[in-house]
């Protein structure tokens, strides 16, 4: 799928808009540094998913499919809401060589950051189609994602009006067809229907309180920091060019990193005052009786 994706893009922007070979490589790399984030994201997920089959068949077997399916919400939401909301001000952080490129990644990242929720779905829902032995299913759905996303990116990409934004809208199309497939084969199988308004509703609420407070602490601390770390980079050098370029960048990491530990904060408060997390979710994992203690999990 990203070998014709790229194919795809580059043949797009070079035969439809009329880029040079140049043009055309510079705007995909962007699409590309963007994407680079989720697929980070979604590599440690896939030995999660793999911890997590022996618990999603302990859980059918003891006919709780709702706690198998709670764990998809707990986990996917918040990294993918986390990504969108600080897109621009991480892509900074990961890429201060190229400050352009970064700035110019950032909307794309937005785009993609929702994406990661359903890739993330996937990447779980497929391991409980596995526990249901319906591991041919995922092969189905992805082969349909791919589809959507091949004439997508053609009718997108090929819009001179929405360009290479195109590319993320298809890769977030794509999952979201994959996934919404995905649901309805577990909803299918599943001798107990599962009641997905009852397993989204409190994680969304949650990872949505924690986009707000991350954006709203980088917000602020943006305006806080940015003289403090202004007169730090002056303390340092004497070129007026690495100030500028030291204080905006140690400006952004601190606030991104606050931005980040705020979320987790609140997105942990809410998970335990919510009830979404619970004992039997954490009891099968190292020192999770502990980890219930602790947390006074029921």
């Amino acid at each position: 799928l990203n070998i014709i994706d790229t194919k795809i893009v580059m043949g797009q922007l070079q035969n439809a808009l009329l880029l040079s070979e140049e043009s055309a490589a510079a705007l995909n790399g962007q699409y590309s540094m963007a994407m680079d984030m989720p697929n980070m994201v979604a590599s440690f997920v896939y030995p999660v998913t793999m911890s997590l089959i022996p618990f999603a068949a302990a859980a059918l077997a003891r006919q709780d499919h709702a706690g198998a399916d709670r764990i998809i919400a707990i986990l996917a939401l918040p990294a993918g809401i986390g990504l969108s909301v600080l897109s621009t001000p991480i892509m900074v952080l990961v890429l201060p060589a190229q400050r352009e490129d970064a700035l110019a990644a950032g909307p794309h990242l937005q785009v993609l950051g929702i994406a990661l929720i359903f890739i993330c779905l996937m990447i779980l829902t497929n391991a409980i189609l596995q526990t249901y032995g319906k591991e041919k299913l995922p092969i189905f759905t992805v082969i349909v994602g791919g589809i959507v996303k091949i004439i997508m990116n053609y009718f997108l990409v090929g819009n001179p009006d929405i360009n290479i934004h195109g590319a993320p809208i298809s890769t977030l199309c794509c999952y979201l067809v994959i996934v919404v497939l995905n649901l309805f084969f577990v909803w299918k199988y599943s001798p107990q229907k599962p009641r997905y308004l009852e397993v989204f509703a409190k994680p969304v609420a949650a990872s949505l309180l924690m986009g707000g407070a991350a954006w709203a602490v980088y917000g602020l601390a943006s305006r806080v920091l940015d003289g403090a770390f202004l007169a730090l980079a002056q303390q340092m050098f004497a070129d007026p060019d690495k100030i500028q370029l030291w204080s905006v960048y140690l400006a952004n990491a601190a606030c991104v990193l606050l931005g980040i530990l705020a979320g987790v904060i609140v997105y942990g408060v809410l998970v335990i005052a919510l009830r979404i997390l619970r004992a039997e979710d954490v009891r099968s994992i190292p020192r999770g009786e502990k980890l219930i203690k602790l947390l006074h999990l029921k």
